[in-house]
């Protein structure tokens, strides 16, 4: 029976990824965001609880993939095409549909897919990541319906969909929160992360997600170049 808790925990993660897109459709973008939110609650236990429970499977990893396609890639799409709809500020409609907006939408999913695929297939990222992970790219996403919309609303909407696509699939290592003891030595810049996150999360509850995975970027920019530092 154990070997199947961390996917019964993977389906718990699609299951918030379908009602955030079923909710965004109906209007509820706040709601549809929190229900991206708990979904990556899910994406971290299910591998916690594979490594606790020592089951790791092939299925495993794949149906991960799989899911996190739907709750980090096309309900964050879904989401942010809501906004771009709200700026007032959108092409004419074909079929019902905005085209600029929809092709913006439609990319983030695809870069997405890319690097998930990359990441199944990169056996580098067991301790580190090499491009913004989904679920952070994700975030930023979400976390604008938390914002007041303003005149350069769909214009900032569209430069961060392309800033995240470009970062996902950049080979550049990033940060991993993943601890293999718990010294400070070893995690200084987890600890940092942390400490700062807490604080931001504080001070700006929901808005305070851009400046936490801005923070994580900044903290891995200043590790690579220690990193390379100590090896010349």
């Amino acid at each position: 029976m154990k070997k199947h808790i961390p996917n019964i925990i993977t389906l718990f993660n699609l299951t918030c990824g379908c009602f955030a897109i079923l909710l965004s459709t109906g209007g509820y973008l706040k709601e549809a965001a929190v229900m991206v939110l708990l979904a990556s609650v899910f994406d971290f236990f299910d591998g916690f609880a594979a490594r606790l429970l020592h089951v790791k499977s092939n299925i495993g990893k794949e149906l991960d993939s799989l899911v996190d396609m739907v709750s980090f890639g096309v309900s964050p799409a879904i989401i942010i095409y809501c906004l771009f709809l709200e700026t007032g500020i959108c092409s004419n409609a074909i079929y019902g549909i905005s085209f600029i907006p929809a092709i913006l939408s439609i990319l983030y999913p695809c870069f997405v897919a890319l690097r998930l695929a990359k990441f199944n297939l990169d056996a580098r990222q067991t301790d580190i990541f090499y491009g913004l992970p989904s679920p952070a790219a994700a975030f930023v996403l979400i976390s604008f319906v938390f914002f007041p919309q303003n005149p350069y609303s769909f214009f900032i909407y569209a430069a961060v969909i392309l800033l995240l696509c470009i970062l996902m699939v950049i080979n550049v290592p990033l940060l991993s929160l993943k601890f293999k003891d718990a010294k400070l030595r070893n995690n200084i810049f987890r600890y940092i992360l942390i400490f700062c996150a807490i604080v931001l999360a504080v001070l700006l509850q929901f808005r305070s997600i851009p400046f936490i995975i801005f923070v994580y970027l900044i903290l891995s920019f200043i590790g690579n170049i220690i990193a390379k530092n100590n090896e010349s």
